[in-house]
């Protein structure tokens, strides 16, 4: 099986040699929708503005958000997706009690015309689409430093052992036909042709 996605011809012609990625992310938080890319400063793309996410320290570029996808491969099971932000720690603390659970996410790859620049060569594609599935959070301290994460799960879809029935019983009946006795008698036929009483012998 194989899966494929279009993507446009300039940014399959920027892939062909050295290029500059950069994600976007589109998140539906429950006061607004945050639009992040993974480089520095504001970009625009479709009418909107995506901030950026990363900071520049020492000539190094650092991201405060880090996506964790699974890849792209067939198959019933689904892989495990999560995104890490980090931030102060008063701002991470204080989204601990945001409801975010089933809420989408997006993610989109592309590529930029300078490092860390915010021009994109052509419309980006779409690689992920789920909803936030999970939070948990990660304080470490040490000498030089105190570090803290927010850690989103993220999911895409039902389990692979997800299922549904349905099911109709003498209840429903009478509650649709009230004094229609045809669903009890059809019930006891069947309990008795594969189950049928035994009485000791006198």
């Amino acid at each position: 099986m194989g899966l494929t996605r279009g993507a446009p011809a300039a940014l399959i012609a920027a892939l062909a040699g050295h290029f500059h990625p950069v994600v976007l992310m589109v998140a539906d938080w429950p006061d607004q929708v945050v639009r992040l890319h993974s480089g520095v400063g504001d970009l625009t793309w479709g009418g909107n503005v995506y901030s950026g996410t990363s900071i520049t320290r020492d000539g190094k570029l650092i991201s405060l958000l880090r996506p964790d996808l699974p890849a792209e491969e067939g198959g019933l099971a689904t892989g495990d997706a999560s995104v890490r932000v980090a931030g102060p720690l008063d701002a991470i603390r204080a989204e601990k009690g945001v409801a975010l659970r089933n809420r989408s996410f997006t993610v989109y790859f592309g590529a930029t015309t300078e490092r860390a620049g915010t021009t994109l060569v052509s419309d980006p594609v779409e690689i992920f689409a789920g909803y936030f599935a999970g939070r948990s959070f990660s304080f470490s301290g040490g000498a030089e430093a105190f570090l803290h994460d927010m850690i989103l799960q993220l999911g895409i879809g039902p389990a692979a052992r997800a299922r549904a029935s349905i099911t109709h019983g003498y209840e429903d009946q009478i509650a649709a036909y009230p004094g229609d006795t045809a669903g009890r008698q059809v019930q006891n036929a069947l309990k008795r042709a594969r189950n049928p009483s035994v009485w000791p012998a006198a």
